[in-house]
């Protein structure tokens, strides 16, 4: 899974940021990349977040300079990788040259719109829907603070259950598990260790997103929390919590369902894992889908997508939002606005969100009904969204709730909890209690 969050922020990121926010001329900004001078064609800058199919960088690509043809503007473009975007933040705030529109998981719209240094967007996502085509609610409401939205959501993502439907099959099962209990019912079933299957591939290796959101998923479901309502006091010891907990310990220690190495995966191990048969289930996104449809179109037929199973509260998808958002600092703030809005035109958009299925899911709703959506395969991706949770869950994102999941506190009591026999659920429990809340406290 490619995820949006596998990066602290840095102290250094913090610090300009704080830089940011203070820096500036007369008229309280500072001069960014993309101001013009003497008279010159001005320059927009674009920064957008590298795609796994390549066709999708050349279209926005081609799209971002159609629209400087059209307005008498000189775009530049520069795709680039997720894991180098902290970095040119970063050089970008403290030297004040911030690109006029950048790409942002929620999780940096809400780090962002903390420090103060992003522009409000309200009136933007307004117009863009007056044009007939709503953006999904649920996708705006993580980027929404104070009732006004900081970033203009541009695709979402989700983590569907992926399953081996010849071995279900084989097993007497005629459909996916509806609910974790018939998840863990058959993961028991098609687990043969001698003949090294497993029923489910999940991981806790320290730096396994797949699984802290995972975790979230299945604890929300329970009535349980790893966050807070308030912002300052976290729900994490509750009964939910310990019930989704011990669901997690037995299928590890009791059912030995998933694979004993499963302790030291990092992102690339579910994948691994049910590509090569080890595991007859797995959760991620549409990256594998994708993959497999041109490179193991066998593996492709016998495979089959479901949404998350339900627990007793219900069913909770951690979702995943990716945004275009605009710094203050930016010297084109309305070009910026207008380069936003033409690449959210719903028909260019749609053929754009096609050429990504499944693993970009649209953030309008009525596109949901395209063809490319209603394949059997591909319809729990966006059927999934309405299920979206965010971090922070019960409360609004915060960027506390970003430095839990960066740190792995989940993940790591998981690994104790599997290792030491000893420790019980409730214990284990308590102490995720204690040290999430100790970063709340900081």
């Amino acid at each position: 899974m490619k995820s949006w969050m596998k990066k602290t922020v840095t102290l250094g990121l913090l610090a300009a940021l704080a830089a940011g926010c203070s820096s500036g001329g007369g008229n309280g900004e500072s001069k960014g990349a993309g101001a013009s001078d003497n008279g010159q064609k001005p320059t927009l800058t674009f920064w957008m977040k590298k795609q796994l199919f390549e066709e999708q960088n050349k279209l926005i690509a081609e799209r971002a300079k159609q629209f400087g043809e059209e307005n008498n503007v000189k775009v530049d473009v520069e795709i680039i990788a997720y894991e180098d975007f902290y970095p040119k933040w970063t050089a970008a705030i403290e030297s004040g040259a911030v690109p006029d529109v950048s790409f942002f998981g929620y999780q940096e719209i809400g780090q962002f719109y903390g420090r103060g240094v992003l522009e409000d967007v309200t009136d933007l996502i307004g117009d863009v829907e007056s044009k007939g085509s709503p953006i999904s609610d649920n996708i705006k409401q993580a980027v929404t603070f104070e009732d006004k939205q900081y970033g203009v959501p541009f695709w979402s993502e989700t983590q569907v259950l992926y399953y081996r439907k010849d071995l279900l099959e084989q097993a007497g099962f005629s459909s996916p598990p509806k609910t974790w209990d018939e998840l863990r019912e058959m993961a028991k079933t098609l687990t043969d260790t001698g003949k090294g299957q497993y029923g489910i591939g999940m991981g806790y290796g320290k730096g396994n997103s797949d699984a802290e959101f995972l975790t979230r998923g299945i604890i929300w479901s329970y009535g349980g929390s790893v966050d807070t309502e308030d912002g300052k006091t976290v729900n994490v010891d509750s009964p939910g919590t310990v019930a989704a907990t011990s669901f997690i310990r037995d299928i590890f220690l009791t059912d030995k369902s998933t694979p004993p190495s499963a302790l030291g995966w990092d992102d690339s191990g579910n994948n691994k894992a049910y590509l090569s048969g080890q595991a007859a289930m797995i959760f991620n996104t549409g990256s594998i889908l994708a993959t497999i449809k041109d490179d193991n179109p066998d593996l492709y037929e016998k495979t089959g997508i479901a949404p998350y199973p339900a627990g007793p509260e219900g069913v909770f998808i951690p979702g995943i939002s990716n945004s275009l958002g605009i710094f203050k600092q930016s010297q084109n703030k309305e070009l910026a606005k207008q380069l936003i809005a033409y690449l959210l035109d719903k028909e260019w958009y749609n053929s754009w969100i096609v050429e990504g299925a499944p693993l970009t899911v649209p953030v309008y709703p009525e596109l949901t009904k395209e063809a490319v959506w209603q394949d059997e395969k591909n319809k729990a991706f966006v059927d999934s969204v309405d299920d979206f949770y965010f971090l922070g869950y019960p409360g609004p994102y915060n960027p506390k709730a970003g430095e839990v999941f960066n740190l792995r506190i989940v993940n790591d009591m998981f690994q104790k909890l599997m290792l030491e026999q000893e420790y019980a659920p409730e214990a284990a429990v308590k102490d995720l209690q204690s040290k999430i809340q100790d970063v709340y406290n900081q």
